[in-house]
C-alpha cells in the first residue's frame, strides 16, 4: 500500500512542478500564488505523509534507512517552502524542491525492511529537533544558491528566464537570513538535547555525528554574527551557508551511506 501512496505523491509532485513552470510564465511573483500549483503541491505534501507513515513506523521501532531519513527530510523542506510561500513570492522555488523531494520518496520505497531503530519519546524529540534544524537550513542553501545565480544575472544585465519569475534579490536576502536564524536556533535545541537525552553523546558510533554538528552550528553561528555585525552577504554568505550545511549533511546521512550503501551493513 505504501508504494501505490508513494507513487501517486510522486507523480502530484511532478504535475506541481510542472504547473508551476507554466504559471510562473504567465505572470510576476505574489505571495500565496500561483494558486492552482499550490493545492497539487499540498496534497502531494499530505499523500507523501501518509506514504511516510507507512514507511517509518513499524512494531519494532523507526525504519530510519538512508533513503526514508532522506525522504522524510526533503519532505519537511517542501513543507517549509509551501508554507513560506503562502506569505512570500517563493513557489518559483518549488521547480527545484520538488523534484528532489519527489526522488526521495521514490528511493524511499526500496528502502531495506530489515532496518530498524527503538526510540524512546526524549530521543524522538531530539530527531524532530534535529530534522526541523536540517530542513530550515536545506532550504536555505538551496535559496543562497539560487540567489547567487540571481545575482550574477542581473550583474550580466541577464533577466530572462527562470530570473524573471524571482522575487527581488533585497527580500530574498532577508528571508534567507531568516530561516538561517529559524534553523540554528532548532540545530542549536538539537544539539542541547542531545547533551541531556543521550548517554554518551560521543560514543564511537556516534562521535563523528555530534563532531561535524557541533562544527556546523559554529559556522552558522559565525555567519549570523557576521551578518549581525559586519553585513555579511552575497558569495561570503553563500560560503558560509554551504560549509555549514555540508557539515551536516555529512553529519546525518554520511555514515548511513557508508554503512549502508558502501559496506552493505546495517
Amino acid at each position: 500500500m505504501s508504494t501505490v501512496i508513494g507513487l501517486i505523491a510522486i507523480a502530484l509532485y511532478m504535475v506541481a512542478t510542472g504547473y508551476l513552470i507554466v504559471s510562473a510564465r504567465k505572470g510576476p511573483p505574489a505571495p500565496a500564488q500561483p494558486r492552482g500549483p499550490l493545492v497539487v503541491w499540498a496534497l502531494a505534501l499530505l499523500v507523501h505523509l501518509g506514504a511516510l507513515s507507512q514507511l517509518l513506523h513499524t512494531e519494532a521501532g523507526l525504519n530510519l534507512c538512508l533513503a526514508n531519513a532522506l525522504s522524510a527530510a526533503l519532505w519537511l523542506v517542501a513543507v517549509l517552502l509551501w508554507m513560506a510561500s503562502l506569505r512570500h513570492p517563493l513557489a518559483i522555488m518549488g521547480v527545484i524542491v520538488l523534484p528532489l523531494t519527489a526522488l526521495a520518496l521514490l528511493v524511499s520505497l526500496t528502502c531495506d525492511e530489515g532496518r530498524r531503530i527503538a526510540t524512546t519519546p526524549y530521543v524522538e524529540i531530539h530527531i524532530m529537533l534535529a530534522a526541523l534544524g536540517w530542513a530550515f537550513l536545506a532550504l536555505s542553501t538551496v535559496q543562497a544558491a539560487v540567489m547567487t545565480a540571481q545575482h550574477r544575472a542581473l550583474h550580466e544585465h541577464r533577466t530572462r528566464g527562470f530570473v524573471r519569475h524571482l522575487p527581488p534579490l533585497f527580500s530574498m536576502e532577508v528571508w534567507l537570513f531568516r530561516m538561517i536564524f529559524v534553523g540554528w536556533i532548532f540545530l542549536t535545541l538539537s544539539l542541547a538535547s542531545g547533551w541531556i537525552f543521550l548517554e554518551d553523546l560521543f560514543a564511537q558510533h556516534l562521535v563523528h555525528k555530534s563532531v561535524l554538528s557541533h562544527l556546523a552550528w559554529i559556522m552558522f553561528s559565525v555567519l549570523l554574527f557576521g551578518r549581525w555585525r559586519f553585513g555579511w552577504r552575497g558569495s561570503r554568505a553563500l560560503a558560509w551557508t554551504t560549509g555549514g550545511f555540508v557539515s551536516l549533511v555529512l553529519a546525518y546521512f554520511g555514515s548511513k551511506l557508508v554503512l549502508e550503501v558502501i559496506l552493505q551493513r546495517i
